[in-house]
């Protein structure tokens, strides 16, 4: 028997769910060290050797439901799983699962996840009866739970927590300066890194970004360092952007491990991302952040974390972002102290999901 089944979007190679997958087992051993777990993976074989945890490929039912049958509680999440913006075919896969336990007679908690958009009606409807049938429900902020309650979930415990990476390290210095040397990178500026993802208009804001990048280095002495967080696919984005600069970027062309990643980031002065884990990262480390909004959960994020945003990116306003960046840049130091004092909120925040789960089995 399996204490803990962990379904969510792992073994797809993305920095943020690598790390969202890492922080909770390091998590839930901290709090029950002989927890036996297994997780549902794209890429099991891969899975069990980055985290040492059995897992089951994700994809096909008769493991899925073989691996429910010999577990006593089903973890969903971390992450934004339950919504319908990517595709309602990845919603209905999270809502199988989570009816599938329940009918099996296991304890379901969604753990620490960001809820919504859900926009077509019938999958509200679904999302609303599936959901409520759920032991306890952890949010990773508040407009989460504002979608919970616009969902009418009202049977579950709801507590809003905070996203599990918030609790993880980065490599040593020595590490960290290792994955520059390999990557080209001399320390002889500060840095600003560039998260983006591929998206709707996507060809307007690269050209924005690029523009805005080579303002940073020609007003400020920045170093742009463009660093892709879903390997393969943030580095064609970056390779356009890189091609619209007057001044040639650093370019993160390898794929890091978390804490390698954690490494880079905290050598950066200032990052602007799209990516919901390149700003997680950024706020956790005490490294000002910039957003740049493609969906509901960075903004949701950044109001919960108190960060600004340069507005959505499918209208994004070049001297709106200047403007940020121009005043983030400026008013570094009592930011990070901002951010330095509010770490220790969301690092418990983010274990006490662990807390429940543990406490659930029992």
């Amino acid at each position: 028997m399996y204490d803990i089944l962990i379904s969510g979007y792992y073994g797809f190679e993305n920095s943020g769910d690598d790390a969202i997958l890492m922080a909770i087992l390091d998590h839930l051993h901290s709090c029950k060290q002989d927890i036996k777990i297994l997780v549902l993976s794209k890429n099991p074989e891969e899975t069990r050797k980055i985290y040492g945890v059995d897992a089951a490929n994700r994809f096909n039912f008769n493991e899925v439901m073989r691996a429910m049958k010999e577990s006593k509680l089903f973890l969903t999440g971390g992450g934004n799983l339950i919504q319908d913006e990517s595709s309602t075919r990845s919603l209905m896969y999270y809502l199988t699962t989570i009816y599938l336990a329940k009918k099996l007679g296991l304890k379901v908690m969604l753990y620490s996840n960001g809820i919504g958009a859900v926009h077509k009606k019938i999958n509200r409807i679904i999302t609303s009866r599936i959901i409520n049938k759920a032991d306890v429900i952890t949010l990773r902020e508040e407009a989460s739970l504002k979608e919970i309650e616009s969902l009418k979930v009202t049977k579950p415990k709801v507590l809003v927590t905070a996203d599990p990476a918030f609790t993880l390290l980065p490599c040593s210095e020595d590490e960290t300066s290792n994955v520059f040397a390999a990557e080209g990178i001399k320390k002889d500026r500060p840095f600003v890194a560039i998260s983006i993802r591929k998206w709707k208009n996507a060809q307007v804001y690269s050209k924005q970004i690029a523009a805005a990048a080579d303002y940073m280095y020609e007003k400020y002495g920045i170093q742009p360092v463009l660093i892709p967080m879903h390997y393969p696919h943030d580095v064609e984005i970056s390779d356009t952007i890189a091609s619209l600069m007057r001044h040639s970027p650093y370019i993160i062309r390898n794929k890091y491990s978390v804490p390698q990643t954690l490494g880079i980031i905290k050598n950066m002065d200032m990052i602007i991302g799209m990516r919901l884990h390149a700003l997680i990262y950024g706020v956790s480390l005490q490294v000002p952040v910039i957003g740049l909004i493609y969906d509901s959960k960075v903004e949701g994020f950044l109001e919960y974390a108190k960060q600004p945003s340069a507005g959505h990116v499918e209208n994004l306003d070049y001297e709106t972002l200047i403007r940020t960046i121009d005043h983030v840049w400026n008013n570094r130091q009592p930011i990070i102290e901002q951010l330095t004092e509010a770490k220790q909120l969301f690092v418990d925040k983010a274990i006490q999901n662990a807390e429940i789960a543990v406490n659930l089995l029992k």
